[in-house]
């Protein structure tokens, strides 16, 4: 099976042109930012303390909502 890769498949979506570019920048930050970690680990302290707070947050108001619901 010949695939173009100029136009596509047919009935297949075209991959974007700047996707590569995308999941190479997106690749260089996240590994910058697992160096970062790395060398500073109280930094992911933080993040995973940040991230139970959003969590929390978002269920003590799902909560909350649920109760004003059922009255």
């Amino acid at each position: 099976m010949d695939i173009k890769l100029n136009r596509g498949m047919p009935g297949m979506p075209q991959v974007p042109p700047h996707l590569p570019t995308l999941l190479i920048g997106l690749g260089v930050v996240i590994a910058g930012f697992g160096l970062l970690l790395l060398f500073n680990p109280w930094l992911l302290q933080w993040l995973v303390a940040g991230v139970f707070l959003v969590i929390g947050l978002f269920l003590l108001l799902a909560g909350i909502r649920a109760k004003k619901l059922l009255g």
